[in-house]
């Protein structure tokens, strides 16, 4: 049997193999224990090395080849763990995967000037109630003792039209004017300590009962709850690589219309789709990045794909510093970044997702192009499409719709029946079938609990005092060392052990605060807390995509992100109970950290 038998010829049961064509269809994400049921396939066009004796041999030509090139026997990669068939044809990490997985981290830093920028676009900024005009040449400071309360947001009722100022006095001030009461301010003067550089806040004069400002941020993370679920869906069904770009195009164009804003109602218009598409763009890249590399590359590149985030405080401070004017700073985060659209036409789509499609002359088409940039051409199989063959479902191949439909329900692992093929699964069904429900409860807790801790931790120390610049420079350093180390520790003690410690410790450090009698002490809690947690954010989406298999990884990924928007909205309205006790939002988020551990421990290991 020097060939491949064709499809249907005989029924061949696959359980118990290792490197099953369920690990090789669901991106080689292997688990501690084989679910209980395996697929029966229908084709023994299966892996040269693993599945028959006579196709493990290597062809003539190849073993021909090898001994005149004085070429090494080649390694069965995907017999390592976390590995799959692709690993053997593209490497776990090679010249190749480092451009894209380089590349696509950039993608991670629109995003987050997108978020976190608007802490700059609003600062604050001393306030009063504004001058008529023809008491403009008031001084301030007068004007201010005389005609206002301290806090800037009421003033006198009197009729300023009788009242003139001449001379360096005012003309027709009346003696008793503390009796006439107050009203609210209609318009605002602002200082000018940036010269003619606005804020949103001064362009639109919210201060005061105008102060909408949470609600303005809560349209963005309302897209991004939203973009957080539907990306994963959208990028399932048509892929990774034109959801990215689409999804960039969007982000950058909007972003930069979102600098011409003429209301608040339109501000907050665009943000809501300037949110949407930062948490697709977030998610897909992410997913992407993972899928290109293999064995233990997938959580090293996975952290290293966040790293972008912490970098971009630093970033955001020093671009903020020398830029005030917020709709300058908004065309500046935005507009250049259209320059990655450069990249679309060469930009390579997943390779799992295109195996878990059935896309083989894409797939082949991809893995040579990898081959000749890596210059491994030469060692690639010459029946190597035979393998991949062996691993597509068989609902993608199927010859007729009636045998597509018996056929996909067994091809989620597990064998829970999903109506769909698998190239048109509905994820809902998957992550809350019966294999995967636990696991999507937990993911959801873990990540609620996780951004709480991390975004409160984070908007709690940008308000502890001095120049807000300094302060989310030194907070992006600090959180970007910690990250890198965080991938030594995960080598070493194991990823889920990693993710227990690290949400385990933050926890502890913000209830520790109760036993701490003076604020720097607190500070110095709370700041240990945010740079174990930074690290916790870094792993935690490695993790959540080990957790589900390739068809619907990114929709997994995506309902992580649905949890962790939830959480932005919430921490808001979390250091509103600062008034009822100053520790209290430490306090809750102590017992968040307490309750992600054990989330976390009740995971399955991926290791």
């Amino acid at each position: 049997m020097s060939g491949v038998l064709r499809r249907g010829s005989l029924s061949f049961d696959c359980r118990g193999n290792r490197g099953s064509l369920e690990a090789n269809l669901y991106g080689g994400y292997r688990e501690t224990r084989p679910g209980p049921k395996t697929p029966e396939i229908s084709v023994i066009a299966l892996d040269f090395r693993r599945y028959s004796e006579d196709l493990k041999k290597p062809s003539t030509d190849e073993v021909t080849t090898n001994k005149e090139l004085d070429l090494p026997a080649r390694r069965d990669l995907s017999q390592d763990v976390d590995s799959d068939v692709i690993s053997n044809f593209l490497g776990h990490y090679t010249r190749w995967s480092f451009l894209w997985t380089l590349l696509l981290c950039l993608f991670q830093l629109p995003t987050t000037f997108h978020l976190f920028m608007f802490v700059f676009q609003t600062a604050s900024k001393d306030y009063w109630c504004a001058r008529p005009d023809h008491l403009s040449q008031l001084s301030i400071s007068e004007w201010r003792n005389l005609s206002q309360t301290p806090n800037g947001c009421n003033i006198l009722d009197l009729d300023y039209g009788k009242v003139s100022y001449e001379n360096n006095q005012l003309i027709n001030w009346p003696a008793n004017a503390s009796d006439f009461g107050y009203r609210k301010c209609q318009h605002f003067e602002f200082s000018d300590e940036d010269g003619t550089a606005k804020t949103l806040v001064q362009e639109f004069e919210l201060v005061c009962d105008r102060n909408i400002l949470s609600l303005v941020e809560t349209c963005f993370l309302v897209g991004a709850a939203a973009g957080a679920v539907l990306s994963g869906w959208i990028s399932d069904r048509f892929g990774r690589r034109h959801t990215l770009m689409a999804f960039v195009t969007i982000q950058s164009v909007f972003g930069g219309i979102l600098a011409f804003s003429t209301s608040v109602a339109m501000f907050m218009s665009l943000r809501v789709i300037i949110g949407f598409a930062s948490m697709t763009v977030t998610v897909v890249s992410f997913v992407l990045v993972v899928e290109l590399v293999s064995g233990k590359w997938r959580t090293v590149i996975g952290i290293l794909n966040i790293l972008p985030v912490a970098i971009s405080y630093v970033l955001s401070a020093g671009l903020a510093y020398l830029i005030r004017d917020w709709r300058h700073l908004q065309l500046a985060i935005s507009w250049p970044w259209l320059i990655m659209l450069s990249i679309w036409f060469w930009l390579p789509e997943s390779p799992r997702w295109l195996l878990a499609q059935g896309r083989l002359d894409e797939l082949c088409l991809l893995i040579e192009r990898a081959a000749r940039m890596n210059g491994t051409t030469g060692s690639l199989p010459h029946n190597y499409r035979k393998t991949l063959e062996a691993a597509v479902p068989r609902a993608v191949t199927a010859p007729n719709p009636e045998q597509a439909g018996e056929e996909a329900k067994t091809a989620v692992p597990g064998g829970e029946e999903v109506a769909d093929a698998p190239n048109h699964v509905n994820p809902l069904l998957v992550v809350f079938s019966a294999k995967y429900w636990r696991t999507t409860c937990l993911t959801l807790v873990i990540w609620l609990t996780l951004i709480i801790i991390y975004f409160g931790l984070t908007l709690h120390l940008s308000n502890l005092g001095g120049n807000i610049y300094i302060n989310s420079a030194v907070a992006g350093t600090v959180e970007a060392v910690s990250i890198c180390i965080s991938i030594f520790v995960v080598l070493k003690l194991g990823i889920r052990k990693s993710l227990i410690g690290y949400m385990l410790l933050p926890g502890v450090c913000c209830l520790a605060t109760n036993l701490v009698k003076d604020q720097t002490g607190v500070i110095a809690l709370a700041t240990i807390a945010k740079c174990l947690i930074g690290a916790n954010n870094a792993i935690i989406p490695t993790y959540t995509a080990m957790q589900y298999p390739t068809i619907v990884r990114n929709f997994g990924v995506g309902l992580g992100n649905l949890a962790s928007g939830i959480a932005l909205i919430l921490v808001p309205f979390l250091w509103q109970l600062e008034h009822i006790d100053a520790l209290l939002p430490l306090n809750i988020m102590g017992v968040c950290g307490l309750v992600g551990a054990v989330a976390i421990s009740l995971m399955k290991d991926v290791e």
